[in-house]
């Protein structure tokens, strides 16, 4: 449905309306929106989702204002949605599976990967959850859907109160799902925003309505009026819901309807997403974000929690945390490894995972409540996150060697065996024999798990991050048989799968590597130190890590592992740093009950020298978006240069081939031709140039008598008895100039743009068709 605006008016405009209140409509109708995009900030742990989505949901409204000023029928303009959705989605969101920015068949797998995935998430997660690349790409979709369905709704339909449902329905959604913080800012944003469209657009109706009926010459309340008037009561009604609503009576009564699941009374279990989701985009957008910091007496793993389902495309966990408090539950099935004690006071920062980092195992907790899963070792908080905490956890360090844990055989018990062996009914035969080939002949557990990591580790696979996450069937053969490339997340599920897949019993755990020491004895822990790696089960030992992934190494392992300690440098996630044996472990080990531990600092030189490395890489969104600006202004600058060239080009040649004086003469007269027409006076199929010169020279400012004495001279040139005198042609040449001049000079900024940006004088004349038509009379 298209608007009743005059012929050649945008869609959506009434004759007579001004243009600036048109767009300034159109500026509230995408304010709204992008208060529903802030909206859901409330969804997630950090705000990297935010530039590019609203970038999105800009672009959509912008586009759908162009293709109705345009007058672009609907269907179409559905159809250039699309494309400019899909290749916007292929070129900033998926640029590694395009070739030469044009989508390909791995472009549209890959989107329709993280779309199951992020569907998949969204059935387990509860808010905040980590950003992830399914979520990114879904709500990208979503605004770009709202902006169209919102300006057709507006300004094609002229349903302009319905035009904010679409927007709203987004603000509800992230609010209903959301958690607590930022709910009155983000509130006070979106009815900020309404009220400004709805205002703007009762300032269009009315505009529209008064000059209908009482015509242009009306002059009642102007729209600056209604604007000001508008503003200030909606200002006071935001103002009054912000202040007087949080103190209302009920206000902060619980839900009569308890439907979020942290809301009902289940306090055995917390469900969230699986921290190995957003691992990767912990390293590379989060690289340099200090996490949280710890004062330990020893170098360790940090460890959140692990996860023991693996349904085929991702690893999660459903441990089951009761309160806790000071001393934690310890579990039999290690009582073989010599144990000292680790002490560690943590300060988490921008952590937000529900977790609480801790070596293993974690034996005693002070500082806060908390819960505890005895299967995991994990730590839960009972916070919305982690994020602001101060505790001090005691861990057991064990003392691990290769001849001792070469000893155990095989005989875990049956809970674990049943749990930590399970595998998907589909699990690929291939990986499992690849498994079995790798371990052939190792008699024990310990020597199946060493050869399955010194697999990984003999050169023939790669780190690297530019790998898509995933670590499902397909995924993990395609890691093993063909790239042989990816981060921890593939390496650590490569190793649990395989392990299980020979009948070990195997987990992922996920945490942080150990961090740099500052200069006062604190290790400082980034994103960059995001880690997961697999867990076997040894009986009489428990569950011991195990380091398949370059590059890193677990501090005090190397015994076991044959690696010393190695973790990422900041300003380079994919390269690591190793320490020498003697300091993978520099901290003395108290026994239980005796003395407080002392704190052994690492090297400050070497502290230093880690700091005045350059910082990490921050989110791409920025260079993305650089990148699209870049684009958006090059390639106009690209088409003028190229344009102004061809145009030197050609004058130059056809100046070159005049070689007479009446051919320089009619060159001349030529050029202020095209000078004249580009200024809006063509000349006419049946003028002579005598003519044409005067009908110009009097709708023009040039000089009307130099115009005239060059276009005698181009009629004498070329239809002369011969060639002009060279005097002559000198003056000409230099007249034309001096009009091509002035012409220039005299045109607005509209018609120079258009003049830079418009190829058709550089196109072939076209001959003009004759139309016979033949009379039956």
């Amino acid at each position: 449905m298209t608007g009743s605006g005059g012929a050649g008016a945008p869609i959506g405009r009434e004759p007579g309306t001004p243009p600036w209140l048109l767009v300034l409509a159109e500026v509230s109708l995408a304010g709204v929106t992008a208060a529903g995009v802030v909206g859901l900030a409330r969804l997630f742990s950090d705000g990297t989702f935010l530039l590019p989505v609203l970038a999105f949901a800009m672009a959509g409204h912008a586009l759908a204002a162009v293709c109705r000023h345009r007058r672009v029928p609907a269907a179409l303009t559905v159809a250039l949605a699309v494309g400019v959705l899909v290749a916007g989605v292929s070129i900033f969101l998926l640029p590694e599976t395009t070739r030469l920015g044009i989508p390909t068949g791995a472009t549209f797998t890959q989107a329709g990967r993280e779309l199951s995935e992020g569907l998949a998430a969204f059935r387990e997660v509860v808010a905040p959850a980590p950003v992830q690349p399914g979520f990114v790409l879904a709500a990208v979709v979503a605004t770009w859907v709202v902006a169209f369905v919102a300006d057709a709704a507006a300004f094609r339909a002229r349903a302009r109160v319905e035009a904010a449902v679409p927007a709203a329905t987004l603000f509800v959604f992230g609010a209903a799902l959301g958690a607590p913080p930022h709910r009155i800012p983000v509130t006070a944003l979106f009815l900020a925003t309404l009220a400004a469209y709805w205002l703007t657009q009762r300032v269009l109706t009315h505009w529209s309505a008064s000059h209908l009926v009482a015509g242009p010459g009306h002059t009642g309340a102007g729209p600056h009026a209604l604007l000001r008037t508008g503003a200030v009561l909606g200002a006071v009604a935001v103002l009054a819901a912000v202040v007087v609503g949080p103190f209302l009576p009920g206000a902060e009564a619980s839900a009569v309807v308890p439907w979020r699941a942290g809301e009902r009374d289940s306090p055995g279990s917390r469900v969230t997403i699986s921290p190995l989701v957003d691992i990767r985009s912990r390293i590379v957008d989060q690289s340099d974000v200090e996490v949280f910091t710890v004062t330990s007496n020893a170098r360790s793993y940090w460890r959140l929690t692990s996860l023991e389902i693996f349904d085929g495309r991702i690893w999660s966990s459903r441990g089951q945390y009761r309160e806790v408090d000071g001393g934690l539950p310890e579990r039999p099935g290690d009582e073989l490894a010599a144990a000292g004690t680790i002490v560690q006071d943590f300060e988490i920062d921008r952590l937000a995972s529900i977790w609480l980092p801790a070596a293993y195992r974690p034996v005693r907790l002070e500082g806060l409540d908390a819960r505890f899963d005895d299967d995991s070792a994990s730590l839960l908080t009972e916070e919305e996150s982690s994020a602001g905490l101060r505790y001090r956890v005691t861990s057991d360090l064990r003392s691990l060697d290769a001849d001792a844990l070469a000893r155990v055989a095989s005989g875990a018990p049956a809970e674990v065996t049943g749990t930590y062996t399970d595998l998907p009914p589909d699990f690929s035969p291939s990986v499992r024999e690849e498994a079995v080939r790798i371990t052939e002949g190792a008699p024990t557990p310990y020597e199946q798990a060493r050869l399955l990591q010194d697999h990984f580790r003999d050169g023939s696979f790669t780190y690297d991050l530019s790998v898509a996450p995933g670590h499902g069937g397909g995924d993990l053969e395609r890691f093993l048989f063909e790239s042989r490339r990816g981060y921890c997340e593939q390496f650590a599920g490569a190793f649990a799968a395989m392990a299980r897949s020979i009948g070990l019993p195997a987990r992922v755990a996920v945490g942080f590597t150990p961090g740099e020491t500052d200069a006062e004895g604190r290790l400082v822990v980034r994103g960059l130190n995001a880690h997961a790696w697999p867990e076997v089960y040894l009986a009489g030992y428990g569950w011991v890590a195990f380091e398949p992934t370059p590059g890193r190494g677990i501090p005090g392992a190397e015994a076991y592992t044959g690696l010393p300690e190695q973790q990422a440098t900041p300003g380079d996630p994919t390269t690591a740093t190793t320490l020498p044996p003697t300091q993978a472990n520099t901290a003395t080990t108290t026994p239980d009950g005796q003395g407080a531990p002392t704190t052994v600092p690492a090297s400050e030189a070497a502290a230093r020298a880690d700091r005045a490395r350059p910082a990490g890489p921050g989110s791409p969104w920025p260079a993305r978006v650089m990148l699209a600006l870049a684009v958006m202004v090059g390639l106009p600058l690209a088409w003028v240069g190229a344009l102004t060239l061809v145009s030197r080009r050609r004058r130059e040649r056809r100046r070159a081939g005049a070689v007479t004086t009446d051919q320089r003469v009619l060159v001349a007269w030529t050029e202020v031709l095209e000078s004249l027409a580009r200024a809006g006076t063509p000349p006419r199929e049946w003028e002579t140039p005598i003519e044409y010169a005067r009908r110009a020279g009097g709708s023009t400012d040039v000089d009307h008598r130099v115009l005239n004495a060059l276009a005698g001279a181009a009629t004498a040139a070329g239809w002369g008895p011969g060639d002009m005198d060279g005097d002559v042609a000198l003056r000409a040449t230099r007249a034309a100039a001096d009009l091509e001049q002035r012409i220039d000079q005299s045109l607005d900024t509209r018609t120079r743009i258009r003049r830079a940006v418009d190829p058709r004088p550089l196109l072939p004349a076209r001959r003009p068709r004759l139309d016979v038509r033949v009379s039956s009379t």
